[in-house]
């Protein structure tokens, strides 16, 4: 048994995948991502907690998968951005892991301001930092934890630890790499004046790699951090939603992939980089083009408060279902905030999904500079409900897909395994034997 192992290095989860050649999920580990908040503002998680709840998802992935350690071929992952960690020379934890959701920092600092110029967002493919990134807390340990960033001998991003740590290589993937503001997209390499002007050396930081790219294989260490063997195949892997959109079948069957679920989000691939209000960009794994990545983190959250708060005893799938009984165009009068009785709750919770399409419409027009795409692929958890798919495809008057595996970031990262590993020639080969087309909602494509 040959299988391809795919770790999802999620804000809310660590999920864990085992995939067969043909990209059939036979094993899947997921666990909740606890972060503790020492003070207001802030999000840490302990190092030797990072890899006790890997360890605890890798487990159950085998079991479920009735597999053994052994019958990994390869490995890869995909990640959150601008989460990171301060190593020593001895390259043991100086600090928790930093998740980007920590605020400490806020607001940024002015001496940042030049993110905003012209020639920043040329360079790395977006405008403007913000207090979640990593940039800006480092800047605050300079000024408040002095001696800890004097002893820091590396400062790696959760994604670039992982690799570190299971390889021993000191590398990350290009993908994550260029949401930090240091990435310059058109020389593929840390960039000389925002290292200067963020204030951090290159020798700190993993060398960033292109998506996919092999690195190694795992040293004996793993076993211990991760209960992965020694010798396994190991590639760097991609930003979750640029891994999630691979194994949506973004460029197999799909123009652009959405993600619904608690934040909205949309990707297309793109031949060069543009200065776009609110879009974010990032090198694909072919060395030629770019992924095009936009947010809205107004997603499912409302959903899931409505239901927490006016219908604790139904299931969201069941408020969904009587949201598709109501006629489109009929939910105006609807009041989300206070429609609490049976009947009425079907026309608001239609409201809020129709605004969540509207407002995922507005993402895809977005990236794609206002053009309507001819097939949309769907992750993220609202991709699992065919309800709210259909629902959302209508809105959007554009068809929208599923590929055969649930988990689309754990499957991204197994498609860079199984090119590390041999299994397939390419990536791209890989991902058109991996990622199948499940099921389609809304118009037929071209309509």
């Amino acid at each position: 048994m040959r299988l391809l192992l795919g770790v999802d290095l999620g804000t809310s989860y660590f999920k864990v995948g085992l995939f067969e050649e043909n990209g059939t999920l036979r094993g899947l580990g997921r666990v909740a991502v606890e972060a503790s908040a020492p003070a207001p503002g802030r999000s840490e998680l302990g190092a030797e907690t990072f890899w006790a709840l890997l360890r605890r998802a890798f487990s159950e992935a085998l079991t479920r998968a009735g597999a053994e350690p052994r019958d990994i071929a390869g490995m890869s992952y995909s990640s959150q951005a601008n989460t990171f960690i301060l190593l020593d020379r001895g390259d043991l934890p100086l600090s928790p892991l930093i998740l980007w959701t920590d605020t400490r920092a806020a607001p940024a600092p002015e001496h940042l301001a030049f993110s905003n110029s012209a020639a920043f967002s040329r360079a790395v493919g977006f405008n403007t930092v913000a207090a979640e990134s990593a940039v800006t807390k480092w800047h605050w340990w300079r000024i408040h934890e002095r001696e800890q960033w004097a002893r820091a001998q590396c400062v790696l991003t959760i994604s670039d630890y992982f690799t570190h740590a299971l390889t021993g290589e000191r590398v990350g993937d290009a993908s994550t790499a260029a949401l930090l503001g240091l990435y310059h997209l058109h020389d593929r390499r840390w960039w000389d004046e925002a290292l200067t002007g963020f204030g951090i050396e290159a020798g700190r930081l993993a060398r960033p790699l292109p998506p996919g790219t092999p690195c190694g294989r795992t040293r004996s260490e793993a076993a211990r951090l991760l209960g992965v063997p020694a010798g396994i195949p190991f590639a760097v892997g991609a930003l979750d939603h640029h891994a999630a959109a691979i194994g949506a079948g973004l460029d197999v069957f799909a123009d652009v992939s959405i993600s619904i679920g608690t934040v909205l989000a949309a990707t297309c691939l793109v031949d060069r980089v543009e200065h776009l209000a609110g879009c974010f960009h990032g090198p694909h794994f072919d060395g030629r083009r770019f992924y095009r990545l936009a947010f809205n983190p107004n997603g499912a959250g409302a959903l899931e408060e409505y239901q927490r708060r006016f219908a604790p005893g139904r299931t969201i799938d069941q408020l969904i279902a009587e949201a598709a009984t109501v006629p489109a165009g009929s939910t105006a009068a609807a009041a989300p905030d206070s429609a609490t009785a049976a009947g009425q709750q079907g026309a608001a919770v239609r409201s809020l999904l129709e605004r969540m399409a509207f407002a995922q419409r507005e993402l895809v027009s977005r990236i794609s500079r206002g053009q309507l795409p001819r097939t949309i692929a769907a992750t993220g958890g609202g991709a699992r409900n065919a309800a709210w798919l259909a629902l959302t495809a209508d809105v959007m008057g554009t068809p929208i897909v599923t590929s055969t595996s649930p988990e689309r970031a754990c499957l991204g990262a197994a498609v860079f395994a199984a090119a590390a590993a041999g299994v397939h020639p390419t990536i791209d080969a890989a991902a058109r034997a991996m990622v199948r087309l499940h099921q389609r909602f809304g118009p037929p494509p071209g309509r």
